[in-house]
């Protein structure tokens, strides 16, 4: 039976009625806020758009607005939902309200984090899942793709299980978007494999008791439409909603919204169009251009414009602005600051990606050296492949970084470990978290035992665990792998009553039981102090959940790990530069911020432009305006005339973006400053007038050195004078292909 609307408080306790009024000043609400602001704010009844700019200070207006609607009596705390996109930024605007009032009962999440949590109380009605359901994530997904392509007798790597999973969820989601164009998938056989993998899938799912992303808002939407009972109790219960970020909303977050606002229509959605950079995963920028249109009934939508911004220098914003403008998918507003510096944007012009890289390290240690912490400064680039030159750059001139966005804490072999086990004890039928955990550590059950294992369960019905305890199963494997059955039937039933209490007490009953921090000794890897430290923090991030969500227990731990995102895991006050890709940068801000990579097909991406020349070109404008705005103090773009791609060196076009940026507020380096770094750094400028025709010194088999990658020799010369191309094999940077007019090498005698 689905749970009356009046027990959904999150501390399990019947929500009060709407307060007449709290006790904190209302004054103190308004204070600082400017005039658009504070309409947002005082916004009564209805629905309302705040178009906000870049640093126009939206998280202090929503924030401000749910203390508002609590002070006034309009809303008790468990009568608002507020919906944002990471989790870090949801647990910011939950600290900030908590300063205003006691934020019990409030709910301030993600829509996934939304789903799971409406989930964990409402799955029984979809029959087939419990409330203790896991989340698969991508990694766990494509692990079980690959396994059931592999049972069906197909080729894994003809059949990518990872194609296969986005074929699936372009299929899921479009049972709720009927307009959606075709996904692309195969025809054929590739076609028929295709759909007997989604269909064995679905059936996995549902049989481990799990749910993959999709599902957690594919789901909720199902279970709304289908049980409009169980629609209306939320519906009902929350008297005002909330959407950060709604430009990058898709249709079925679109519809949740709707179905969420339904009763009471009291809807605040807040975003900027020319910050919708997620179209490629699904995001529909006509959910926010067409708000007026869509919610726009008895009471006419309220418009605020957030235009003044908080954040950047007037010739920062000017060039982001003059770029945006060439966007015809947008609203119209004009942002404006009152910070001036006579600092302007600079583009810098590199040889290639390592001089740009270089260049980008040699400004990073002028800022460092000019009093800039490292946490202020931050590279941007639009593909993952830049970031292995820029870490080569800064670890040569020795300065720390951080990668958002790489090898994430949740994603370590030691840390994945020990999840398992937990998400093992709250859903014994997780086989994914079984498999991962039958042996480890180490009790002689190998991958022939294991296969047989999973088969006589299969067979059976059973899940993978249910082998360690009967008897019939531990016969299928002889010696040491039954006993280590054995012993770990004993540990699941030890470790069993753990499931329904606080999370740091259950991973510590983990490690004790297992002799985890042991067994990592003895595996004999060089980085085992590491891998404790890693032990010892999450067992500190259970105990800190454990105390911020008194009521959440280890399976609500463990919806919020398995929901933590690529952002979540950058940490703003480390000692260390961050490089990131543009899409990560999105809600951060840096004094000084480095954008790389400024060429066609880069920036704007390729992909982008085949796949929807229009959409897709305006898209990528959005994305290096959201990039740029991020910027407070000083910004510079950089591109390469040449670069180094998948072992092919090819010549660059400046991007179309670059020619879009008004010039008045922009700066090349000064002369002879061409590659932006000290005079005891790389040089590659044009050679001297009267050596046009460089090339000829530099025959097959000459001996070089270049003030960069050091000695080398001369393998093969294409072309004639300074456009001629050099094929170079340096000692320690290998094969390279400069171009002669910039490379500026030596003829070694």
């Amino acid at each position: 039976m689905p749970l009356d609307w009046m027990d959904l408080d999150a501390a399990g306790e019947a929500p009060a009625a709407p307060l007449a009024r709290t006790s904190f000043d209302e004054r103190a609400l308004l204070e600082n806020l400017n005039d658009a602001q504070r309409q947002a704010v005082l916004h009564g009844e209805g629905p309302l758009l705040i178009l906000a700019g870049a640093g126009t200070g939206k998280t202090r207006v929503i924030t401000r607005r749910i203390a508002w609607l609590v002070a006034t009596g309009r809303a008790a705390p468990q009568e608002i939902l507020a919906i944002t996109f990471t989790n870090k930024a949801a647990g910011e605007m939950r600290a900030r309200c908590a300063a205003f009032f006691p934020v019990k009962g409030l709910w301030i999440s993600t829509f996934h984090a939304m789903g799971a949590r409406i989930l964990r109380r409402e799955i029984a009605a979809l029959g087939g899942w419990t409330r203790d359901f896991s989340i698969y994530d991508t990694y766990e997904k494509n692990q079980l793709l690959k396994e059931l392509v592999k049972d069906l007798g197909y080729d894994a790597q003809r059949f990518r299980p990872a194609a296969i999973g986005a074929w699936i969820s372009n299929e899921k989601n479009r049972r709720f978007e009927p307009t959606l164009p075709g996904t692309g998938g195969p025809g054929g056989v590739e076609g028929e494999v295709y759909a007997q993998v989604r269909a064995r899938y679905d059936a996995a799912l549902k049989e481990h008791n799990a749910l993959d992303f999709d599902d957690l808002l594919l789901k909720v939407l199902e279970l709304f439409e289908a049980h409009p009972l169980v629609r209306d109790q939320y519906a009902w219960r929350f008297r005002h909603v909330l959407v950060d970020e709604y430009q990058d909303t898709n249709h079925v977050q679109y519809r949740l919204t709707r179905h969420l606002a339904s009763r009471h229509g009291n809807l605040t959605v807040c975003g900027d169009p020319d910050q919708s950079i997620y179209g490629w995963r699904g995001a529909d920028i006509g959910n926010i251009l067409d708000f007026e249109r869509d919610f726009g009934g008895e009471r006419a939508v309220v418009v605020v414009k957030l235009e003044r911004n908080y954040r950047s220098t007037e010739c920062i914003l000017e060039a982001a602005q003059g770029l945006i403008r060439h966007n015809l998918a947008r609203k119209q507003k004009e942002l404006w600051t009152d910070k001036h510096s006579a600092a302007r944007v600079r583009v810098l012009e590199c040889g290639d990606e390592n001089d740009e890289a270089h260049a980008i390290a040699a400004r990073i240690q002028q800022g460092l050296a000019a009093g800039r912490r490292p946490d202020q400064i931050a590279v941007f680039y639009r593909v993952n492949f830049m970031q292995r030159a820029l870490e080569l750059a800064l670890r040569l001139a020795g300065v720390p970084y951080q990668i958002v966005g790489g090898v994430e804490f949740y994603q370590r072999r030691e840390v994945r470990d020990l999840i398992s086990y937990l998400r093992l004890l709250v859903n014994p039928r997780d086989d994914a978290a079984c498999a991962r955990v039958i042996n480890v550590p180490g009790r002689g059950i190998g991958e022939k035992s294991l296969e047989e294992l999973a088969r006589w369960a299969r067979e059976r019905g059973l899940p993978l665990a249910a082998t360690a305890g009967a008897r019939a199963a531990r016969e299928l494997v002889k010696g040491r792998a039954r006993r280590g059955l054995e012993e770990f039937a004993e540990l699941l039933v030890r470790l069993a009553p753990h499931a329904e209490g606080p999370a740091a007490a259950a991973l510590e009953a983990v490690l004790a039981a297992t002799d985890y921090r042991r067994h990592l000794g003895e595996s004999g890897e060089p980085d085992v102090l590491a891998r404790r430290e890693n032990v010892d923090e999450l067992v500190s991030g259970a105990r800190q959940y454990d105390q911020e969500n008194p009521e959440g227990g280890l399976s609500g731990y463990l919806s919020d790990v398995a929901l933590v995102s690529d952002v979540d895991g950058f940490e703003e006050e480390s000692p260390r530069v961050t490089l990131m890709t543009l899409h990560s940068s999105k809600g951060l801000e840096f004094p000084l911020v480095f954008i790389a990579g400024l060429e066609e097909r880069m920036l704007p991406h390729g992909l982008a432009l085949d796949e929807d020349p229009e959409g897709g070109l305006e898209e990528e404008r959005r994305l290096l305006f959201v990039g740029m705005t991020r910027a407070m103090e000083e910004l510079m773009l950089t591109h390469a005339r040449m670069r180094l791609h998948f072992g092919e060196t090819s010549f660059q076009v400046p991007s179309r973006f670059l020619g879009e940026i008004p010039s008045e507020w922009t700066e090349a380096p000064e002369p002879g400053e061409d590659a932006g770094v000290d005079d005891d750094g790389p040089r590659f400028v044009p050679d001297e007038e009267g050596e046009e025709d460089a090339s000829l010194t530099l025959a097959p088999g000459a001996r070089v050195e270049h003030d960069h990658f050091g000695f080398g020799v001369v393998e093969g010369v294409q072309g004639r004078g300074g456009s001629a191309r050099l094929t170079v094999r340096f000692a320690s940077a290998g094969k390279r292909v400069l171009l002669a007019q910039y490379a500026r090498l030596r003829v070694v005698r």
